[in-house]
């Protein structure tokens, strides 16, 4: 394969010979030392191949043995170099094509993450960026062991991560780490004291010394269970406490909402603009109008893989949707339904772990705005560490 791309490169000719004496013109090529191959009988005299540089030195040869030289073709690169010898930009482009073809062959194309599963791409994707690790970079210009080690200082998710860069394509495999179970270990003393105002209704004590009783009404701040417990000796023991104190609290809630509103909603009229990406780049090749506007956009990015290699060289397609704005006033009903949503949410997540014993609630309005006011009876967990320092004799 190697011998016959260098014989295209330097050109060669086939040829025959015909005369008198076809054995003396052998014989002084021989002599001379010319190089030949494929050198056949044919009727009435040789066939063979030749460089060109060498055809040209056998023709006073031909014409001292009395033999007649005939070229059948001509075969390689001067030969087609002299054809479109007037066609100079066929040259510069095939230049021009190699010099590209040998500047891809060094760039990474493409970047394969494996092994990732609580960590999102997207997250991924913006790690490999900050590190300088992208598509479209030198293979030759990538620290594979530096790149690793920012990555995994901007993810402390990832145990250890190793990167492959084989042929055009990168390949990051991931191992994340163990989530660790959450331990509950805490050895210094505590005491309990409630968080807010209330009437005990239920009491678990796990650890310390309880100081109030159910039924009896308690203040913010207040101990409710003591850390220091006595042993048999008369010694003071500083213990962890850990209880749980169930009371009925009461909670006030006021939502207000404006009576007028600028509403923004996506609507259905969009623009499209179309780029061609290569590599990290990307070059527009239509435009959208120009109108003004707030607008939520969005990108869809279609590479060529015409095989299991994904090519540099896709398709960005970045559409436009206007946001429209109108002033909408509400009306009493619809008011209420959203006080009543608004009032809900408060309930499942800034009171989730409460159960509400009992609620009252109003709706009123003012000259601008609609007003919700709720009071509420929770019956929750009110109990807090508050952690005690304790010298001892040696401090």
């Amino acid at each position: 394969m190697v011998l016959r791309l260098i014989r295209w490169l330097r050109g060669y000719v086939v040829f025959t010979v015909s005369g008198a004496f076809p054995e003396r013109f052998l014989n002084l090529m021989n002599t001379r030392g010319v190089r030949r191959w494929e050198f056949l009988p044919e009727n009435g005299g040789y066939s063979g191949k030749m460089f060109l540089s060498d055809y040209l030195k056998i023709r006073p040869l031909a014409r001292k043995a009395s033999v007649k030289l005939c070229v059948r073709e001509r075969i390689g690169l001067p030969f087609f170099a002299k054809k479109y010898r007037h066609r100079s930009g066929l040259l510069v482009g095939a230049v021009a094509g190699l010099l590209i073809l040998g500047l891809l062959s060094g760039c990474i194309w493409d970047i394969r993450v494996v092994g990732a599963e609580r960590v999102s791409e997207a997250r991924l994707r913006s790690a490999f960026e900050k590190s300088g690790f992208h598509v479209g970079m030198f293979k030759s210009s990538l620290d594979v062991i530096e790149t690793e080690r920012k990555i995994e200082l901007d993810i402390p998710e990832i145990r250890w991560l190793s990167i492959n860069a084989l042929n055009n394509v990168a390949t990051v495999e991931i191992k994340e780490k163990a989530e660790k179970p959450k331990l509950r270990v805490q050895k210094y003393p505590c005491n309990i004291k409630a968080a807010e105002d209330g009437v005990i209704t239920d009491i678990k004590v796990s650890s310390g010394v309880c100081e109030v009783k159910r039924g009896s009404a308690v203040a913010a701040n207040q101990l409710l269970v003591n850390s220091v417990t006595a042993t048999r000796n008369g010694d003071l023991n500083y213990v962890h406490s850990e209880a749980e104190i169930y009371a009925d609290v009461k909670a006030d809630k006021q939502i207000i909402i404006p009576k007028s509103n600028n509403t923004y909603a996506v609507g259905e009229r969009y623009t499209e603009k179309r780029g061609l990406r290569f590599l990290n780049f990307i070059l527009p090749f239509g435009f959208s109008p120009s109108d003004r506007g707030l607008k939520a956009r969005c990108y869809t990015t279609e590479l060529l893989r015409p095989t299991e290699v994904t090519l540099p060289l896709g398709v960005v397609t970045e559409r436009s949707y206007y946001i429209t704005s109108e002033k909408q006033k509400l009306d009493r009903k619809t008011a209420e339904e959203l006080l009543k949503t608004r009032l809900a949410l408060y309930e499942c997540f800034d009171e989730g772990e409460s159960r509400i014993k009992r609620r009252e609630y109003k709706i009123g309005e003012s000259k601008n705005s609609f007003v919700l006011r709720s009071e509420y009876l929770f019956n929750r967990n009110i109990a807090v560490s508050q952690r005690i320092r304790v010298k001892t004799s040696g401090q």
